[in-house]
This record gives structure tokens, C-alpha cells and sequence, in this order.
């Protein structure tokens, strides 16, 4: 399998780094900064280094594209590599808005090409444990509590998921994470959801007001209930308190995930605890969003997170957003 990759920053690096444990060869970089697509060529290897992600999707040797890129460029790369007939990694959020991820999900069905969103939490062992003892959770929580982006100074490192074109804030850029797998857990469509949030430090988050720190309810068509809690309030430099935080209950039964999903323990099960570090190496190296979309592209099977599952988990962030803006509860709607 022949791939390009488009968005040779840091997450770009790491798909390219990986892709070979995969049977995957990356040939082409794309970048919009020239110097970076020819470092990741010269690093990774590969035919060629391009500013032109035309150039990419005219590629008639290359199968799958991933796309690194910030999220803006998300929704016009994805429905290009669709229309040229490239299979599809996507880095989280699928896109910006629910109106963008539908379009982007119209053109992958047309094209019957498979599409995958990088939302790795859905494969972890841990979740997947999870989903097998508790299969329909009436409750459950997640959490984002990071502290990497407050602290760097303007113009740094991740500071540009606070701008409106480029990232669109906390909610929708790392929090969705949260959001996508709490959908996964409870197995259901989302309602309605409400939210309360607020911008308690403006200072290097640019002036499009998205909060800093919001707690949300989901309701589920099933009857489920989740909260959310997406906070970026230096919380992830205290040791007690974990990155992401995941919990959920089914009257009888419960989960809590920690360490970056990397461990569960288990409450009324058969078993107490699961760690992927104690895993074998093989079953840890499957766990792999891309493994699971050349699986699906092998046996013309579903991904774990296709493009409808992508267009509900931003519908659900752009409806807290809205909820929390305006202090009214929102409906979702994801179709």
C-alpha cells in the first residue's frame, strides 16, 4: 500500500513514522511550508516533497492519503482524495463544522472509497474490553483537563487551535477526543445536549471567544446520559489529575479509564483491571487506526470511526459550543 502524507508537522511525523509496521510506504510529503515536506521526505524517505496537494490526489500510484493538516484544511483535502479515489486517514476533528463533515461523508459514499478519522481512543484495548462487559452503559463521563496550551506564548506550538479558521478551539480541536468516545461507549445517537462554558484566560487564545473551560450534558436517543468537561487550566501538571478521564456505569456495572485509555479497572465484572503495557506486542501493535482501516480496505469492511461517525462527534461539538454561548440547550442533529 502506497500512501502520501499532507501535514508534515508533529502528528503528520508520527503516522509517517509508523505507517512501515503497517506494510505501508509513504512516497509522497505535502506541506504548504516547502522546508517541511522536503525534511519529512529526506527523514522518511519517498519519490518526492510537494507544496501542491493537487500534485498528491493526480497520484494514480498512491492508494491512501493521510491528512495532517490543521483543521481547516480538513474538509477541502478529504473531499478531494475522495473524488480522486484515495482511501482516507483523517486526523480528528473530520472537519470544523457538522455542515463540512456531511459533505465530506456525500463524497466518500459516492466514491466507495473507505475513510477513517484518527480517533484512537475507539481501539484501544481498554475501550474495546469495555464495550464487551459493559455493552449499554446508562452513564457515563469524560474529561480533557490539559494545561499545554495556556502556557506557550503567541505564534508557539499549539496556540492556533484558538483561532477561528485554523482551529476552532478547545472543544472541537482536542475534546472531541471525549466527546467521539463517550458516542462510542454509549453506542447511540445524540439528542440534545446542554453546556455552560467560559473563557477564564483570554491571553494567548486569540479573540474568537471559544472557552477554556466547559461542562456539557449529553442525552442519547437510547435514554443514556454523558457529561463533559473540557478545561485547559494548567489541571494536567498536577499528578492526580489525568489528561483524559473517561467513566461509565450500568447499574450493575463499572469502567474507569486512565492514562491515555492505557488502562481500565472494572467494577462487577469478571476481570479488574486491563493495561495495554501488559499486552503482547503484536495484539498492542494491531490496536492502530490505520491497521484498522487497511483492514476495512482489505475486506471492504466498515472502519471504526467512518465518516458518519465523525459527522455526529463534531455535530455534538458544534452543538456545545452553541449551548454554551448562548445558554440554551441545543438539539443535534447529524444527518
Amino acid at each position: 500500500m502506497k500512501a502520501a502524507l499532507i501535514g508534515c508537522g508533529g502528528m503528520g511525523s508520527g503516522h509517517a513514522r509508523s505507517a512501515p509496521e503497517h506494510g505501508v510506504e509513504v512516497v509522497a510529503f505535502c506541506d504548504v511550508i516547502e522546508a517541511a515536506a522536503e525534511r519529512s521526505r529526506a527523514e522518511f524517505g519517498g519519490r518526492y516533497a510537494t507544496t501542491d496537494a493537487g500534485r498528491i490526489m493526480r497520484d494514480d500510484s498512491i492508494d491512501l492519503v493521510i491528512i495532517a493538516t490543521h483543521h481547516d484544511a480538513h474538509h477541502p483535502l478529504a473531499v478531494a482524495g475522495a473524488r480522486a479515489g484515495k482511501h482516507l486517514l483523517v486526523e480528528k476533528p473530520l472537519c470544523q463544522t457538522r455542515e463540512q463533515a456531511i459533505e465530506v461523508a456525500e463524497a466518500v459514499d459516492k466514491a466507495g472509497v473507505k475513510l477513517i478519522v484518527n480517533c484512537k481512543f475507539r481501539i484501544a484495548p481498554t475501550v474495546q474490553k469495555g464495550k464487551e462487559l459493559i455493552p449499554h452503559p446508562r452513564l457515563s463521563h469524560g474529561q480533557l483537563a490539559t494545561g499545554n496550551y495556556a502556557l506557550k506564548p503567541p505564534g508557539t506550538g499549539s496556540t492556533w487551535i484558538w483561532d477561528k479558521d485554523d482551529g476552532g478551539g478547545l472543544l472541537i480541536s482536542t475534546a472531541v477526543h471525549t466527546v467521539d468516545l463517550l458516542a462510542y461507549l454509549m453506542g447511540s445517537t445524540a439528542d440534545r445536549v446542554y453546556a455552560e462554558g467560559r473563557l477564564f484566560d483570554p491571553k494567548n487564545k486569540g479573540t474568537a471567544g471559544y472557552p477554556d473551560g466547559l461542562v456539557g450534558t449529553i442525552l442519547w436517543r437510547n435514554g443514556g446520559l454523558s457529561t463533559v468537561i473540557s478545561t485547559d487550566q494548567g489541571i494536567s501538571h498536577n499528578p492526580w489529575v489525568s489528561k483524559w478521564f473517561h467513566e461509565m456505569w450500568d447499574g450493575e456495572r463499572s469502567a474507569v479509564f486512565t492514562a491515555h485509555t492505557g488502562r481500565v479497572d472494572f467494577g462487577g465484572c469478571e476481570i479488574g483491571y486491563l493495561e495495554t503495557q501488559e499486552l503482547p506486542a503484536e495484539e498492542r501493535r494491531k490496536a492502530s487506526m490505520l491497521h484498522n482501516l487497511l483492514e476495512a480496505i482489505r475486506t471492504d469492511g466498515e472502519t471504526l470511526c467512518d465518516a458518519h461517525d465523525g459527522v455526529q462527534t463534531v455535530a455534538i461539538c458544534n452543538a456545545l459550543d452553541e449551548a454554551a454561548r448562548t445558554g440554551r440547550p441545543q438539539r443535534v442533529v447529524s444527518g
